[in-house]
């Protein structure tokens, strides 16, 4: 949990410092995002007695397994499964994606839709990654690729795992390292349009997590988290304000000596 929460604080550290943010800012904030969500899952698979995952895929396999055994409460309970490229993909959760458009203005009253849109094109990247690979496989002799026939695509996306909230965590984060992070930069219209994405970021990723401290809280109890969360709040010396904090004072062990004032 520590690792998670380090990556939280960093998140609130540059949204919060407005003398120095700036729109390159963004380039590295969904790696952040993604590695504190992604180590609260992991602090789950030990808090489970589960075997800790290494693996990225494996790590969103976890979180899945989580979702599918309903631990986790909405709009994290929400998932697709299937295959959309043959029309298969289903929602168990509320979200009707063909209801909005990509580029229409978000709003609160689209807000499930639009989750339901992501989650579904998410699963389908992923699904395409590997039907290219697959394609490569068994290839006749003087071609380069094979066809896919429907039950191919349907076997592929039986063995890929529901796609859910920690999946588009990923999907960020693989843009941002390996795609093209000035999405996250250009797409700003200026500094204070940069900030507010990053604010939003920060927010969504302290609340994956806390969801997944639910679950771990559950497993091992509030007296134990609560000691972590006050012994590390100790050692970084966060203020009142920061994650960590707020984790220890929401889990009665909150220490009772101010800190000093973080380096």
């Amino acid at each position: 949990m520590t690792k998670s929460w380090a990556n939280l604080r960093r998140l609130r550290r540059e949204v919060d410092d407005i003398d120095t943010f700036d729109e390159d800012t963004n380039a590295w904030l969904p790696v952040q995002a993604y590695y504190a969500v992604y180590d609260a899952v992991r602090s789950l698979a030990i808090a489970s007695t589960q075997h800790v995952p290494r693996d990225h895929r494996k790590a969103l396999n976890l979180a899945s397994k989580a979702v599918l055994r309903g631990l986790l409460p909405y709009p994290w309970n929400m998932y697709c499964d299937g295959c959309p490229q043959t029309g298969s993909h289903s929602f168990p959760t509320p979200g009707k994606p063909g209801s909005v458009h990509v580029l229409s203005n978000p709003d609160p009253d689209s807000a499930v839709d639009r989750l339901a849109m992501f989650l579904r094109t998410t699963r389908s990247k992923e699904l395409e990654r590997r039907f290219s690979e697959d394609r490569r496989k068994n290839v006749a002799p003087g071609r380069q690729r094979r066809n896919l026939s429907i039950d191919d695509k349907e076997a592929i996306a039986a063995r890929l795992a529901p796609t859910t909230v920690f999946d588009l965590f990923w999907r960020l984060r693989m843009k941002a390292n390996y795609d093209d992070a000035d999405t996250f930069v250009l797409g700003a219209g200026g500094v204070a349009d940069a900030r507010a994405f990053a604010d939003s970021l920060a927010i969504v990723a302290d609340a994956s997590v806390a969801a997944i401290e639910g679950v771990v809280v559950a497993y091992v109890g509030p007296d134990l988290v609560g000691d972590f969360a006050s012994s590390y709040q100790q050692k970084v010396r966060a203020d009142a304000g920061s994650p960590v904090a707020v984790r220890a004072a929401l889990l009665g062990s909150s220490i009772s000596a101010q800190p000093e004032a973080p380096f």
